[in-house]
């Protein structure tokens, strides 16, 4: 599977390796300036990248980085952690001008079948419930509401502030009829 790759005509998505970590950082800190702007001046681009290299190079049982690439440039990442039955897409992110073009889409299958290959019958994602334009995007690919919810807090520069996020749980069926 580490050579699989998943094509189209213009887009390749595949495992991801260590030489992807610079762009998936630069990829990921990009789109949290437009949707999570708190957090994001708190990312340390040094420290991201390193965890995406770990991410990258840990690969196996736990899980998979997956990038798509058009004309061999980085245009999306997902990760993808297994947990017995059960995935979890802990990551999702396409170039902020180039969504609505099937990269989701392309990233989305991909996690699935790599999820549903490593013995996984459900597939779950936590968002914010802000995350509208994502909601939609899942719920287009025949995801749900689990009905689970959470709220995550994170500590900002300002130790009397804290950036707290509501979110919900989706999930879709892996199995197979």
């Amino acid at each position: 599977m580490i050579g699989h790759r998943y094509r189209n005509d213009v887009d390749i998505t595949r495992l991801a390796n260590a030489t992807d970590s610079d762009q998936i950082t630069h990829l990921q800190i990009t789109n949290w300036k437009l949707s999570h702007p708190e957090i994001a001046h708190l990312l340390d681009a040094e420290d991201v990248q390193s965890q995406w290299a770990h991410a990258i190079t840990d690969q196996g049982a736990r899980g998979r980085v997956l990038i798509c690439e058009r004309d061999g440039i980085l245009v999306g990442v997902a990760a993808v952690e297994f947990d017995q039955d059960i995935g979890h897409l802990s990551l999702i992110e396409v170039a902020p001008d180039l969504r609505r073009t099937l990269i989701g889409s392309r990233l989305l299958n991909a996690a699935a079948d790599l999820a549903h290959k490593s013995g996984c019958m459900r597939l779950n994602c936590w968002l914010n419930e802000d995350q509208h334009d994502g909601r939609l995007f899942l719920e287009s690919t025949g995801w749900g509401i689990s009905g689970a919810s959470r709220t995550l807090g994170t500590v900002t520069d300002d130790p009397d502030r804290t950036v707290v996020a509501h979110q919900i749980e989706l999930t879709t069926s892996l199995e197979t009829e």
